[in-house]
């Protein structure tokens, strides 16, 4: 008997540590996020086109930047497209904390909302009637991004979302990714310039420089701390499901208009 204890303990002492080693090495070879292997600023996406650059709108000669995120082709900028309901933010405040911190240049008032739009896009509703609860208007909701382009559901913001994490991580570090690098977009506010929401600031680590244009209440006034962006998925009878960055990424279901940000349409549409 004490032999057969020897012999055991002779061959399962190795395995355990043989174990101990493999499980370490893994441990040690797990590469952290790589925005070279998620998002390269080189080379050629599946749609055949630069990874990075910018296209012309045809309806309105407006122009945007976009990038590649995996298989996805995002554009880098809130849509600005002048749709039925979509309105630029009118929120005085707004428009003057962006202009003592980003627009230097404007003189007036009309100038300053101007740039704003500009940089933060329309606010949209796809709902039926223009109205803040209710139905998508499909013909609407599919001729808002343009040709080639669409409003994504929100199972292509997951898709997005699981490329900018990696195991183990939350939703604060695919937050901070997705999010723009320059601080003074994130300091703004609507009665003050907040120095301390410039921590909420992003690396901005595939180009896709989300602002914090927030949303707009039925009365005009913006919310501004963070990103909410519409998704083509409707939730229940009364509400659509927004896509929400700031401290972290969320879904949210509400009644406001949101910003827009298009992604190509697909190579595979099952996808």
């Amino acid at each position: 008997m004490k032999h057969l204890i020897k012999r055991t303990l002779l061959f399962t002492i190795p395995l355990i540590l043989s174990a101990c080693i493999f499980d370490s090495n893994d441990d040690d070879e797990a590469e952290p996020w790589n925005a070279e292997a998620v998002c390269p600023a080189e080379g050629n996406n599946i749609y055949g086109m630069p990874n990075r650059g910018s296209f012309t709108d045809e309806r309105d000669g407006q122009v945007y930047k976009y990038t590649t995120i995996g298989d996805q082709v995002w554009m880098a900028e809130n849509l600005r497209y002048a749709a039925p309901y979509s309105t630029c933010s009118n929120d005085t405040n707004f428009v003057e904390q962006y202009c003592k911190l980003i627009e230097l240049n404007c003189k007036t008032e009309t100038c300053c909302k101007e740039s704003l739009c500009h940089h933060f896009g329309r606010y949209y509703t796809i709902i039926e009637n223009g109205k803040w609860m209710g139905n998508i208007d499909i013909d609407l909701a599919d001729t808002i991004c343009p040709k080639g382009w669409h409003i994504p559901q929100k199972h292509e913001w997951e898709r997005l979302e699981k490329k900018m994490i990696m195991p183990g991580e939350n939703k604060t570090n695919a937050a901070s990714r997705m999010k723009s690098s320059d601080s003074s977009f994130f300091a703004m506010s609507s009665t003050q310039i907040n120095e301390l929401n410039r921590t909420y600031v992003g690396t901005d680590d595939c180009s896709l420089s989300i602002l914090p244009s927030g949303f707009m209440y039925e009365g005009g006034m913006t919310l501004e701390f963070n990103a909410s962006l519409l998704s083509s998925t409707q939730e229940d009878s009364h509400f659509i499901s927004t896509y929400r960055i700031g401290n972290k990424s969320s879904f949210e279901i509400q009644n406001y208009r949101d910003a827009i940000r298009c992604v190509m349409d697909p190579v595979n549409p099952e996808l």
